[in-house]
């Protein structure tokens, strides 16, 4: 199946049993796909079809041709292009969390997911459980935590498997995807497919070297500025929307870059130099992340600074992350970043406890995540045994301060949060605000107005758009 070959790009998809793989929807899926490219509305329903973990998942391993063909397919508007591959990334970054700051070793995963499919559900959950109390860091347990999550659900070694199957197939299709790289179309406009491609491909570390080689061909990001050349400037709204090439590479590339690239390519590491340098606000952030993604515990200061310096200008960690890092499922992309930053060890420490207090307090949905990484930074591992007693005479320091500070300084309704409060039971600490806050020597906040009736949405109310399609799939990105 090749979109070059002039058939349409979903043949063959009615000849597939989706309901035998997607019970609930898979009748829907041919449908669907033959109208992806230009509905959004096709598109979400696709998602809660076969998106990960849900029980269609076993759909999206033979979905993944399909999406792709319609991404490349001459006759795909390139204005509609972002819609297959918003999907793809989806597909590609399930539980994305799980992918910071290490990597995943392909494969350890395909070993596992052999030793998961061959043997009795009820040994395998048990041994998640000690690997989960076991587990030496906090990407660790949020791997093992995610997977025995799945396996809970009936099922849930086939949808495991289905995810490993999904990552293959959307490898096998790297080749065409990097097509996607090139071109004004792809490259310029207000939905760039070469951004979301771009997304998509930064995770296939697997093939950095051939990915890391196209992106750097395809975006003329190692010749200097002043070799670039001029570039024609859009002469209509239609030119603006349809695309047109600016010269600059695009942040989502310098995103995958910092992922992919290695630190023995020195005109890579060059190259980010100069960007880190440049007049663009934007993508110099996201340069000097890439560079501390690339060389971790060995990054030159300047980069570390320049971040810093970034999450100091009005636009914010937030605003600077938003710009070049995808939204993957519930996780935005500057929670992803303070994640993927642990690369550099003890050198972004500081850099990670200044972002620390804005995301415990402003990122509800990944809270109990952000918290947990901050303990670890200042407390150590949660595997090791804590005691109320240990913390009652401890004497803590600046740093320890500044993540038990943030946490105190939490509204009353954070503390109804399950998981957020098991997380502080994991480091033996108060789960009730106020016994917290005295522990830290904190005045509780007072109690929260109750919320005011929520409006009716309409034309006039944005914040209550925000929960539509693009708001619940990629966290209110727009291309």
């Amino acid at each position: 199946m090749n979109a070059t070959t002039g058939n349409s790009s979903h043949d063959g998809a009615r000849e597939v049993d989706w309901v035998a793989l997607a019970p609930e929807g898979g009748e829907r899926i041919p449908e669907l796909l033959e109208s992806l490219a230009g509905s959004d509305a096709a598109l979400s329903e696709l998602h809660d079809i076969i998106h990960f973990p849900a029980p269609g998942h076993r759909a999206a391993p033979r979905a993944v041709d399909f999406l792709v063909d319609i991404a490349c397919s001459p006759q795909t508007p390139v204005i509609d292009r972002w819609r297959p591959l918003s999907l793809l990334l989806e597909l590609v970054s399930g539980h994305a969390e799980d992918r910071f700051p290490r990597p995943r070793d392909l494969q350890q995963w395909r070993d596992e997911v052999a030793w998961v499919t061959s043997n009795d559900a009820e040994k395998v959950r048990e041994q998640y459980r000690t690997w989960m109390a076991e587990a030496p860091d906090e990407q660790q347990y949020r791997r093992m935590r995610n997977r025995l999550a799945v396996l809970e659900e009936p099922d849930g070694a086939a949808v495991l498997q289905a995810e490993l199957d999904t990552h293959e197939a959307i490898r096998a299709r790297v080749t065409d995807l990097v097509t996607l790289l090139r071109g004004s179309g792809n490259r310029g406009g207000l939905d760039r497919a070469g951004e979301w491609v771009s997304y998509v491909l930064a995770f296939l570390h697997e093939d950095a070297e051939f990915i890391a080689a196209e992106i750097t061909g395809a975006s003329q990001f190692l010749l200097a500025k002043d070799l670039r050349g001029t570039p024609p400037a859009p002469t209509s709204y239609s030119e603006l929307r349809n695309g047109i090439d600016n010269g600059e590479p695009l942040a989502a590339e310098l995103f995958a870059l910092g992922l992919l690239a290695s630190p023995e390519d020195t005109d890579t590491t060059v190259a980010l130099a100069h960007e880190m340098a440049g007049g663009n606000l934007y993508n110099a952030f996201a340069a000097s992340v890439a560079m501390v993604l690339i060389h971790g515990e060995n990054t030159p200061r300047e980069g570390l600074r320049r971040i810093g310096r970034g999450g100091g200008t009005h636009v914010g960690y937030e605003g600077l992350f938003n710009e070049s890092w995808p939204h993957c499922g519930t996780r935005s992309p500057q929670v992803l970043g303070f994640l993927a930053l642990g690369r550099a060890g003890d050198r972004a420490r500081r850099l990670r406890l200044d972002m620390l207090p804005g995301l415990i307090k402003g990122e509800p949905a990944s809270r109990a995540l952000v918290t947990g990484v901050g303990l670890e930074m200042v407390l150590g591992p949660r595997c090791r045994e804590y005691s109320a007693e240990e913390h009652a005479r401890a004497d803590y320091d600046e740093e320890t301060l500044k993540v038990l500070w943030a946490i105190a300084e939490l509204p009353a309704s954070a503390w109804e949060d399950a998981e957020f409060t098991d997380t502080l039971r994991a480091w033996a600490l108060p789960e009730d605000p106020q016994e917290f806050c005295e522990l830290v020597g904190v005045e509780p906040e007072p109690a929260e107005p109750e919320a005011a009736e929520t409006p009716e949405a309409g034309p006039g109310n944005r914040a209550a758009e925000r929960g539509g399609l693009l708001g619940r799939l990629f966290g209110g990105r727009q291309g």
